[in-house]
């Protein structure tokens, strides 16, 4: 074992190291194999963690976004019953909503991109690791690093800071800094980059298909940014990179289709020997199909580590997935040599954070305080202001004046999540169960009817008649579908379709998705009626949409960005924001020369 965490990024003192070192020697083979487990903490619950806590000693727990009160307790309940410091993680990649539902939404890497100023990314990383910090959190699962090459892909799109390298390698560091300051553990993420596929790892293994030299002039690039910011984690993405492969093993070609997870090259050799990165390696969720299509879980489970990642992310049931560790530790697949790397690494990150030396109180401070949370909400909307993308105006529509056109169809697109609107037509679904729903569904996906309803609000509020016409109430929508075009036109002198289509688990496409049948919710209109299109998500709707003259890119929703937006839509403020990717919709052909 080689691990010299008095070195960068751990910059260990001799008795911190001697507490990693201590500790390690003092600890069981099954205690070892334990800490190399990530658990996930939302849908389990906090009884059963305690219980996996005591029975197996996992090193970590992530947990998606609960009120802070909520998560504060289950924080402090699960350090209270680890015998090693807990990392407490989660996906703040956005800000400390990522893990509390009362944290600052400061907004998308993208929003933060298209402001073009890394001290942005810097206040990101801050306002996100600062929050988390406050109710226990210790770990972010970000930045993202990733290359949007792709504009198909449906995973990266506005979690990204861009397509340009260059621009993400500066927002990456700058989130690196931010949050390190603020006392997180990062994991830059999802190694060796996604943004090259069309697809997403959660349903198959997706493929980085540059060449080894512009992998190495562009995703190469970045990470050795990140890395020289003092990022301490990394995240491995279930993402093949056969270029790789081919280059140092080419008399091996069964490993050129491997996600990265599984490969015995990519962690080992590029990460580690050509990119020098010492710090900690992690999976990303173990239970994607991207992780799982290759080889059965029995064996993919150590072949992680194997592989070299350090720790493991999820698991469909924690004492089969321990079996499976000890398994190969106890016939050879799995050296003790290498559990012992793997979790000196997670020790070491441990100890730069000073969770040892940490009381109860210290470890699970539990308040959000008010003057921190201020200071973020007048960054968020500095932020906002300063990213928010007028694409084109070819009508010279703007600015909106209410005297001029006020009567405005509101057309929002992108409502609630389809597993809500699943469960609420189920008959007899109510109560309990429908709150449960609700949390776990905001746990995956953004909040887009707040969004889109307070945009309307907003509007009403500058004087404007805004009619929203809700084509998912079929009543609703039919009167609309039957008029004719002279009477839709003596009704509107305005129609602003409003979108929030982004990024989540499972969407196979981030295209715009029309409610009724024969696209009759399409904009017909655009040659009768002055149409704008504003877009809270994804900057690529001018694909669909490429008949609107005036169209807006605001990357992400909450509050912050639509008061801005209202403010540049009525001539009060400038646009300033500039697009963070290309919007000429080329297909992406696997190289980018």
């Amino acid at each position: 074992m080689n691990v010299d965490i008095s070195a960068e990024p751990f910059n260990l003192s001799a008795e911190d190291a001697a507490w990693v070192k201590d500790t390690l020697a003092g600890m069981s083979l099954e205690r070892k194999v334990g800490q190399l487990f990530f658990l996930e903490g939302v849908m389990a619950g906090r009884a059963k963690i305690v219980k996996s806590i005591e029975e197996y000693g996992p090193g970590g727990v992530m947990y998606r976004t609960a009120p802070s009160g909520v998560i504060a307790a289950d924080h402090r309940a699960l350090q209270a019953k680890s015998a090693i410091p807990l990392f407490l993680a989660a996906n703040i990649e956005a800000g400390g909503n990522g893990l509390v539902t009362d944290g600052t939404q400061y907004g998308t890497q993208m929003l933060v991109g298209a402001s073009g100023d890394s001290d942005n990314a810097r206040r990101l990383g801050e306002v996100a690791a600062s929050e988390a910090a406050a109710v226990g959190g210790n770990r972010a699962f970000a930045p993202i690093v990733d290359i949007n090459w792709n504009w198909r892909n449906p995973i990266t799109n506005t979690r990204s800071y861009g397509d340009d390298p260059e621009l993400v390698g500066r927002m990456g560091a700058g989130y690196v800094r931010g949050a390190m300051a603020a006392g997180c553990a990062v994991t830059i993420k999802h190694f060796p980059g996604d943004g090259c596929d069309g697809r997403d790892q959660h349903i198959a293994t997706t493929v980085n298909s540059l060449s080894y030299d512009d992998w190495m002039a562009t995703y190469g690039e970045v990470y050795r940014e990140a890395i020289a910011a003092g990022a301490n984690g990394l995240m491995v993405g279930h993402i093949a990179f056969p270029a790789y492969a081919d280059r140092v093993a080419p008399d091996r070609p069964g490993i050129r289709d491997l996600p990265a997870t599984l490969s015995p090259v990519i962690v080992t050799r590029l990460l580690r020997e050509e990119l020098g990165f010492k710090g900690l390696t992690m999976t990303d969720a173990s239970l994607m199909t991207g992780f799982l299509e290759k080889m059965p879980r029995s064996e993919a489970v150590p072949a992680s580590v194997a592989a070299g990642c350090d720790m493991f992310l999820f698991q469909k049931d924690l004492a089969e997935d321990f079996g499976f560790m000890m398994a190969a530790v106890k016939d050879g697949r799995l050296t003790t040599e290498r559990v012992d790397e793997a979790v000196t690494r997670i020790l070491a990150v441990k100890a730069q954070l000073g969770l040892h030396r940490k009381s109860p109180a210290e470890l699970v401070p539990g308040d959000l305080d008010a003057a921190m949370k201020a200071r973020h909400a007048a960054w968020a909307r500095e932020l906002a202001d300063e990213a928010i993308t007028l694409v084109d105006d070819g009508q010279g529509l703007l600015p909106l004046d209410p005297v001029k056109r006020r009567r405005i169809a509101y057309i929002p697109i992108g409502g609630e999540a389809d597993f809500m609107d699943m469960l609420k037509k189920l008959p007899g679904v109510k109560g309990a169960l429908i709150k449960a729903a609700a949390r776990i569904a905001g746990a995956f996906s953004p909040p887009p009817a707040k969004t889109l309803a307070y945009f309307s609000a907003r509007l009403r509020a500058e004087g404007f008649d805004v009619d929203v016409i809700d084509y998912g109430n079929v009543l609703e929508a039919l009167k609309v579908v039957g008029k004719s075009v002279s009477e839709f036109k003596a009704s509107y002198d305005l129609v602003v379709y409003a979108s929030l289509v982004g990024p989540m688990s499972n969407s196979t496409n981030l295209q715009l998705r029309y409610t009724m049948p024969g696209g009759l919710d399409a904009p017909w209109m655009v040659r009768e009626v002055p149409t704008m299109f504003v877009s809270f998500g994804s900057p690529y709707h001018g694909y669909e949409a490429p008949m609107i003259p005036t169209f807006i890119n605001a990357y992400a929703g909450g509050a912050f960005v639509v008061d801005a937006l209202v403010e540049k839509l009525r001539g009060r403020s400038a646009f300033k924001g500039r697009s963070p990717v290309r919007l000429d919709f080329k297909e992406f052909e696997g190289r980018i020369r």
